[in-house]
C-alpha cells in the first residue's frame, strides 16, 4: 500500500476586516467594518535567552528559552471614509452646523490676486459656504467693485478671489454676503496618537477552509503617507501599524474554523 501524505492547502486570502473601540471603561463599544483592506500582516518576532554550561570546556549551549514574544502587524486600508480618516490623522469626527444669515460688513486685508475665504475662523477655517448676494466695497465706503473685473467669487466654497490689475488695492475691504443653513462632517486633529480596540478578520477566500481572527486587544498607530494629490492612477490607501497585546485572559490571537454539520 502507497503511502499517504498530507494534503496541502493554498490560499490567497480575502475578507473583512472589523475593529471595536474600547472606551474609557475598557469596555468593547460595537465593531467598525473599516472597509476594502488590500493587505492585512500579522508577525510574531521571538527572543531567545541561551545558556551555556560552565562545567566543561568549551563552554555548551545547554538551554535556550524563549523569554520575549512581539506580536505586530500591518493593516493597508483603502477605503476612504470620513471614520477611517479620522483614524489615520488621530482626529475626532464632527458635525460642523453653518446657521442661515447675512454678514453686513465682514473685514478683510487683501493683496491682488490673492485668494480670501469668506467667514474664515480659528475653529472653522472652512468658512462660509453656498455664499450668495456678495458685495465688496471699499473700506471707507463708497461704490461696490465689480464682479469680474475687479474680483471673483466661488459661491459654493465661499472662496473670493482679487483679481490683479482690477481697482481693489492692497488694504483693507468690506464684503457683505448672505449664507444659508448648512452642515458638512469635520475632522479634526488631536493627541489620540493611537486606538485600542479589538480587532476580527472574517475569512472569505474563494476555495479552502475559512477561519476568522480574532485578536482580544490591540492598537493601532497610523503610519506612513496619505496622498492628497497625486499624478498616479492608483488608488490612494493608508496604513496602520497593529501591536497585538496580551490581555488579561492571557490570549493574545483566536483563530477560528467555522462549524461542520455533524
Amino acid at each position: 500500500m502507497a503511502n499517504k501524505f498530507e494534503k496541502s492547502e493554498y490560499v490567497i486570502p480575502r475578507g473583512r476586516v472589523f475593529f471595536d473601540p474600547i472606551d474609557d471603561a475598557d469596555q468593547i463599544t460595537g465593531e467598525r467594518h473599516f472597509g476594502n483592506c488590500p493587505t492585512v500582516t500579522v508577525s510574531i518576532s521571538t527572543e531567545k535567552a541561551p545558556h551555556y554550561s560552565a562545567e566543561v570546556g568549551p563552554g555548551v549551549k545547554d538551554a535556550d528559552r524563549v523569554v520575549r514574544i512581539d506580536r505586530t502587524g500591518k493593516i493597508t486600508c483603502d477605503n476612504m471614509s470620513i471614520d477611517n480618516r479620522a483614524m489615520f490623522i488621530s482626529g475626532d469626527k464632527s458635525t460642523t452646523t453653518q446657521e442661515a444669515g447675512s454678514v453686513a460688513a465682514e473685514a478683510l486685508k487683501v493683496i491682488p490676486g490673492r485668494f480670501y475665504q469668506l467667514g474664515r475662523t480659528d475653529a472653522n477655517p472652512a468658512g462660509a459656504r453656498n455664499v450668495s448676494a456678495v458685495v465688496v466695497t471699499p473700506d471707507a465706503g463708497g461704490d461696490p467693485f465689480e464682479l469680474g473685473a475687479d474680483y471673483t467669487i466661488d459661491a459654493a466654497l465661499g472662496r473670493l478671489q482679487i483679481l490683479a490689475g482690477g481697482n481693489i488695492p492692497a488694504g483693507p475691504i468690506k464684503v457683505a454676503y448672505t449664507k444659508p443653513s448648512a452642515t458638512w462632517q469635520t475632522i479634526k486633529s488631536s493627541e489620540k496618537t493611537l486606538r485600542r480596540g479589538a480587532l476580527r478578520v472574517i475569512s472569505n477566500i474563494a476555495d479552502g477552509e475559512q477561519s476568522d481572527t480574532y485578536m482580544p486587544l490591540v492598537t493601532l498607530t497610523p503610519t506612513g503617507d496619505l496622498s492628497l494629490i497625486t499624478s498616479d492612477d492608483a488608488y490612494t490607501s493608508m496604513e496602520f501599524d497593529v501591536e497585538v497585546l496580551t490581555p488579561p485572559n492571557g490570549v493574545a490571537i483566536f483563530v477560528d474554523g467555522r462549524p461542520v454539520a455533524a
